[in-house]
């Protein structure tokens, strides 16, 4: 008698997640639900339909649905970020980087956030509610920041001082035209001339700090 097993036979599923990861489609199909009929009315049933899928299997991807909201915001700021660390690692006078770096972010917070209205609500009330996704950008950018502040005194042109203390005051002072919720606030402003006006201010700061 042949003790080897079949190599047919059956192998034992492990139980917990889907040996086939769907997150990247199950978070697809919510964001163009939310883009349709809109993100409070979207549930998680609707989303598994649309994938042929039961809720109960969602949720060997995803928890709950606050998981699966805050992976579609934290994937929308994370495209801001990427702009924004283009422009901190962008070889230019610091001055430059700091205001080029400052509009960047306005500009795709605008386009990514707000130019469709239904979805932009997720991202209002992950910035109202500051869920972890929108500390952890914000935290990005003032990594982004430290970066240009650390190149300007490595050149000369911004005074030496703690690059984490002033990354933190300038992150504090462009908050008008970099936090979603603000940024949401005061759509009626002229927000990139705001911008510009604010990096004036702070560059002739950076040069002269002790």
């Amino acid at each position: 008698m042949n003790s080897k097993l079949s190599e047919t036979s059956p192998v034992p599923k492990r139980p917990g997640r889907p040996s086939v990861d769907r997150r990247e489609e199950i978070l697809e199909a919510a964001r163009s639900l939310y883009e349709t009929i809109g993100f409070e009315k979207t549930t998680v049933g609707d989303v598994a339909k649309v994938l042929g899928m039961s809720p109960a299997n969602l949720y060997r991807s995803f928890p709950n649905r606050q998981a699966i909201d805050e992976a579609i915001a934290a994937r929308m700021l994370s495209l801001i970020e990427d702009r924004a660390w283009r422009e901190a690692r962008t070889v230019r006078p610091a001055g430059m980087g700091l205001a080029a770096l400052s509009r960047a972010v306005l500009e795709e917070t605008q386009m990514r956030m707000f130019s469709q209205q239904r979805i932009h609500h997720l991202c209002a009330v992950a910035a109202r509610e500051q869920w972890p996704v929108v500390q952890a950008y914000l935290d990005s950018l003032r990594g982004a920041l430290r970066h240009v502040i650390m190149e300007g005194q490595r050149s000369g042109e911004f005074a030496k001082s703690d690059p984490e203390i002033l990354a933190e005051t300038v992150c504090a002072a462009l908050t008008k035209v970099w936090h979603p919720q603000m940024v949401e606030a005061y759509s009626g402003d002229d927000l990139a001339d705001t911008s510009d006006r604010i990096c004036r201010i702070l560059v002739e700061g950076l040069r002269s700090v002790k």
